[in-house]
């Protein structure tokens, strides 16, 4: 089986994607040989009121609940957020909680970064931190949000010890620096975005993390599955427990959901 951790539902304001359904993600993800996806709501990223973009995403993926594990997304800048937030982990519950403050503008170290990352942290479900979503040299003009500054996990992880990390379309991690931050054992990172050969950026982090920090991650529908198909193929230097844990038992794990 594998576990998809960097996966999304909806349209995007700045490009036509290949699956914007939940229906149309689930076929991709079958063409491809993927099992499972956490799956977050673009809609919810451009909407004025967040929350409207997680409704619709908990009912969009209702008839595949089996398949598509879903994401709640916080505005700290939107009055009611608490409520959303509360909601979406007590009610539904969702397994994860994302912030987007370079679309949202804020930052996680100033106050409505810091509140969201208490609440987060005290609902006891991990975070997910998107560096980016698109590549700056393909954007639209109007797409002016920044890549998400990895001294923003770091500074976040010091002062919220409790508070788990995913981190999703990451480039250029530390997995030294990641584990002097604190984050061995409360982080989760997909390779969607590294390398496995070359500079072997994902071997680097299993060794400064261990295997339990890895997962696959795709990036569908913004990039093709089949490059991360390839870079798992190429951890076949790990045994098959391991591999295995990085196709989809450190996803299951992290996320605390039945296999």
């Amino acid at each position: 089986m594998i576990f998809d951790i960097n996966a999304y539902v909806g349209p995007y304001p700045f490009r036509a994607l290949r699956t914007r359904t939940a229906a149309e993600l689930v076929a991709h993800l079958d063409r491809n040989g993927i099992r499972r996806a956490l799956v977050s709501s673009l809609p919810a990223v451009f909407y004025r009121d967040t929350h409207r973009g997680n409704e619709e995403l908990w009912a969009e993926v209702a008839p595949f609940r089996a398949r598509l594990v879903p994401v709640a997304t916080v505005n700290p800048k939107y009055p009611g957020w608490e409520r959303d937030l509360a909601e979406a982990v007590e009610r539904w519950p969702a397994r994860a909680v994302t912030l987007v403050p370079e679309h949202h503008g804020y930052t996680l170290e100033e106050p409505a970064g810091q509140a969201a990352l208490r609440r987060i942290e005290a609902a006891g479900v991990p975070l997910l931190l998107t560096q980016r979503f698109e590549d700056r040299r393909q954007r639209h003009a109007w797409d002016r949000a920044e890549d998400l500054k990895v001294t923003s996990v770091y500074a976040a992880a010091q002062a919220f010890p409790r508070l788990r990390f995913v981190l999703s379309n990451w480039a250029g991690l530390d997995g030294a620096k990641l584990a002097e931050a604190g984050l061995r054992g409360r982080v989760l990172i997909d390779f969607a975005r590294m390398q496995v050969l070359f500079r072997e950026e994902v071997p680097k982090l299993i060794a400064a993390l261990g295997v339990e920090a890895i997962a696959f991650g795709s990036h569908t529908p913004f990039d093709y599955i089949g490059g991360s198909l390839v870079k798992l193929a190429n951890l076949d230097a790990l045994g098959a427990a391991e591999l295995e844990r990085v196709a989809w038992r450190n996803a299951v794990e992290f996320l605390r959901i039945e296999a």
